[in-house]
């Protein structure tokens, strides 16, 4: 057994990496099937996906750990903050090579990033913008404990002339002029959209949305009330792909075990429907409703739910209901009519049955 010396230690085996990122996967796991804060985590699970980092990118794991908390505390307030709260993130920084980014070699990839993904959205900035960003950003240093800060004599702090506005920018004037532009709002809504709600809508929906969170001052609490208010519409509901995640999470819960097969289990198979915790595809995220539509992929969705139920020590340790009732999956199943008793056969047609993948 290879014993992992402390972070930091030179020539530190990859093997110890491998197990901390492993082990953070399945207490993530855990924490979104059986945690105290299993809204709030979800919530954070999705901004993980539009705020990307890979666990391979980062020299430590623990670092995922601070984005996390980082997305956390501010749910309850705006996408300002938030991303405010992101450009100042370690692990966001390094995997955008945001730490490479000085004054006399500025580097454009996070300025690129944030203008693109995370802000204005393709098409509502030019390349100008990109460069006079990237000076923006220059000077992020990383400090003992770990935090980052600007140092001066890496950062620009020359004038930098942003979406027709002439300004000494750094990175929390750049974020706070980025979010006030009508184009941010409307990018965000659109990307938002389809993880929580579906497909997008017709008839300038998006556009109207964005313009009434913009008078709700991004605010994150209001724009989630709103997609989950259409998301559970009549018609809407069952109609958007869920992602592998949210979908395991959704089977160890009603499965009810705790035990460590059953978090493994899922673990591993994730990697094989394409949604590896903490391993996006690209700076993108993963694939988002029906781009999971992939034939290796619901195959492995379909061979991880059977591994879950068919390991001995999941299936004795169970928590599950007497009954499956209406209502346990988003629309009507095909092949099972509820209710009906939890027994491990009707749950292997629930799980089977394509309604499971729907939310």
């Amino acid at each position: 057994m290879t014993v992992c010396p402390p972070i930091g230690t030179p020539k530190r085996p990859i093997t110890c990496k491998v197990k901390e990122a492993q082990e953070l996967q399945i207490r993530w796991l855990e924490r979104l099937a059986f945690g105290p804060s299993r809204t709030e985590d979800q919530l954070v699970q999705l901004w993980l996906g539009l705020f990307p980092v890979s666990w391979r990118q980062v020299a430590d794991i623990r670092w995922l750990e601070d984005q996390m908390a980082a997305i956390s505390a501010n749910l309850q307030g705006s996408y300002t903050d938030l991303l405010q709260a992101m450009v100042r993130d370690r692990a966001l920084q390094t995997s955008l090579n945001g730490l490479g980014n000085r004054r006399k070699r500025p580097n454009e990839n996070l300025a690129r990033e944030l203008l693109e993904l995370f802000s204005l959205g393709e098409g509502n900035y030019s390349e100008r913008d990109v460069s006079e960003a990237a000076r923006a950003l220059t000077g992020y240093r990383r400090a003992a404990d770990g935090k980052l800060f600007i140092d001066p004599k890496l950062h620009d702090d020359s004038l930098k002339s942003i979406l027709g506005r002439r300004a000494p920018y750094d990175g929390p004037l750049l974020v706070a002029w980025l979010a006030q532009q009508p184009s941010t709002a409307r990018n965000l809504v659109r990307r938002l959209w389809p993880r929580v709600v579906g497909e997008l809508p017709q008839n300038g929906r998006i556009e109207a949305l964005a313009a009434r969170w913009r008078q709700q001052g991004l605010s994150l609490p209001w724009l989630m009330q709103e997609m989950r208010r259409s998301a559970t519409a009549p018609g809407n509901r069952g109609r958007r792909l869920d992602d592998p995640i949210p979908m395991m999470v959704r089977s160890l819960r009603l499965l009810g075990s705790r035990h460590p097969d059953a978090l493994l289990i899922a673990r591993q198979h994730l990697g094989r429907m394409g949604q590896e915790p903490f391993a996006p595809p690209s700076v993108k995220g993963w694939p988002v409703n029906g781009e999971w539509i992939n034939l290796r992929w619901q195959n492995a969705r379909v061979r991880g739910l059977q591994a879950l139920l068919s390991d001995e020590e999941v299936w004795a340790t169970r928590k599950t209901p007497e009954m499956l009732v209406n209502g346990v999956t988003a629309i009507p199943p095909l092949t099972l009519t509820l209710p009906a008793p939890a027994s491990r056969e009707t749950l292997g047609l629930l799980f089977a049955d394509p309604s499971w993948q729907f939310a």
